[in-house]
């Protein structure tokens, strides 16, 4: 193509093609260090699917897993280090369920208040208004700010269970994400972590999830983003011809498509995780009239008698 050797693949889904470009040993390291230095330091997996999303040669996974075993900054993260005192704030995530998109926004305090305005500003006006708005039980989001706002506008509120944060467990999950990347942040961006705070959000949302085998940009926006490496690799543009009108629709279709697949795979995942979770479990029958103990969490502190 143009003088240029790409390698044309389907997607497994059955989803559109997609052309590699068969990329020569002489820009093997700067890809490397463009989708794994700066794009957050991100595990074996992630990183061989964002350069599989752009290029291809073989032997590729082995290469990438090689070179990943001598990242300094990732050998440096992972082993046991002197505690460091760095200073941290109030951190604020939100998320659509399915879609995984997620936002993470820096605060000064958690007063009700401050929540509402980063709601609203953060989210709201960039990427619409909810038709749920899911917490945990904290006295932020149970406050009257926050029931107010979602009587402005028309969102119902819900929570999770009492001592059961599996509730929130998306959410949950992406706080161990998002600080196993600021970890790899050298110390002198650490003191500093809110101001990296967006580059290693926006690494995060740009990286196919397991989930759902696809990005949390590409299922919020409907396509994937381009990244400083695509301009060195001169990634190929889509083709515009037509009207606008069948774009529209093939845009809707190929979103259906990716919705409908990430769908099925975060099914697969939830029972995956039933099962093993289920292993472990061993059921007890309750008879009529036994006395059972029941569990006061409001009691504070260890009971030693």
């Amino acid at each position: 193509m143009n003088g240029v050797l790409y390698r044309q693949t389907q997607r497994s889904d059955g989803g559109e093609e997609r052309y590699q470009l068969v990329l020569p040993a002489s820009l093997q390291e700067e890809v490397l260090q463009q989708l794994h230095h700066g794009h957050g330091h991100q595990g074996l997996e992630r990183t061989t699917d964002l350069v599989r999303q752009r290029c291809y040669w073989p032997l590729m996974h082995k290469d990438i897993k090689e070179w990943g075993q001598r990242c300094e900054r990732c050998i440096l993260a992972k082993a046991a280090m002197p505690q460091t005192r760095v200073a941290m704030g109030h951190l604020l995530a939100s998320r659509p369920n399915e879609v995984l998109f997620t936002q993470a926004v820096a605060t000064k305090d958690q007063r009700a208040s401050t929540v509402a305005y980063v709601l609203v500003h953060e989210w709201f006006y960039k990427f619409s208004v909810p038709a749920w708005l899911h917490s945990d039980q904290g006295r932020n989001f149970e406050s009257a700010h926050i029931s107010q706002l979602c009587s402005i506008y028309g969102t119902q509120k819900t929570r999770t269970t009492p001592w059961h944060p599996a509730g929130n467990g998306q959410c949950k999950r992406f706080n161990r994400t998002l600080h196993d990347l600021l970890r790899t942040l050298p110390l002198e961006k650490k003191q500093n972590w809110s101001k990296y705070l967006p580059q290693v959000t926006f690494a995060y949302n740009t990286t196919v999830h397991q989930s759902t085998g696809e990005s949390p940009h590409f299922l919020m926006f409907g396509q994937e983003p381009y990244l400083p490496v695509d301009f060195l690799l001169g990634r190929v543009p889509e083709v515009s011809e037509g009207r606008v009108e069948d774009w529209v629709q093939e845009h809707r279709k190929r979103l259906q498509v990716a919705f409908d697949g990430a769908q099925q795979r975060l099914k697969a995942a939830a029972a995956h995780r039933k099962e093993r979770h289920d292993v472990g479990v061993n059921a007890t029958d309750l008879k009529e009239q036994q006395l059972i103990y029941i569990r006061e969490h409001s009691r504070r502190g260890r009971s030693k008698i």
